[in-house]
């Protein structure tokens, strides 16, 4: 499926709301309505929460989602962190109908599958904005562009490959799993995958 020029944009940009005025020009266009149809219920899913940041924001589930495997993956080797971990996970996989929209149809499929690695790169953008994440010593002295960058690869591969196995939810995080070596990838060309 080739994209249009504004689903192009669609996949690139990373503010909801923004997304959501793509998507709503593409569907006034007529372009793509099945494709389309699918895209705006994963939004709805993806961007359902009204977000902290005030009125007319809204909260990325899909982050929520990767935050929480993020979080989840430092305490699952402690006592009782593994239900713990697994427990969270399936909570934030059953609010986005995770399997359901996996279970639906083969556009569904593959259009979850674009939004798990607009997520990941997403994702990494983030972090490689985030002054914070780039440093050490309370946020004061700041880590080398090298050491930033194996950071980055470290945390999506402890987060999306070893966390799944850790919890033993590799089938359901499939998905993120294949979609983290994708972005991966793609963020970091030639260098070998995950």
């Amino acid at each position: 499926m080739t994209d249009t020029p504004i689903i192009a944009l669609y996949y690139r940009e990373y503010d909801p709301m923004k997304r959501k005025m793509f998507l709503d020009q593409s569907i006034a266009a007529g372009e793509d309505e099945e494709a389309n149809a699918v895209r705006k219920e994963l939004w709805e899913l993806r961007y359902g929460e009204p977000s902290e940041a005030g009125s007319g924001t809204r909260a990325d589930g899909y982050l929520a989602l990767w935050m929480a495997m993020e979080y989840s993956k430092d305490t699952a080797g402690k006592l009782f962190g593994l239900k713990r971990a697994r427990k969270e996970i399936e909570k934030n996989l059953a609010r986005l109908k995770f399997r359901e929209m996996q279970e639906k149809s083969e556009l569904h499929r593959e259009l979850l599958y674009r939004e798990c690695c607009h997520m990941v790169k997403t994702y990494m953008e983030l972090c490689e904005k985030d002054k914070t994440y780039n440093t050490t010593l309370c946020g004061i002295v700041p880590i080398s562009e090298k050491s930033a960058k194996s950071k980055l690869q470290k945390d999506v591969y402890t987060t999306a490959i070893v966390f799944p196995e850790e919890i033993n939810m590799q089938e359901e995080l499939e998905m993120i799993t294949k979609a983290a070596r994708e972005a991966y990838e793609a963020h970091f060309p030639g260098e070998g995958g995950l």
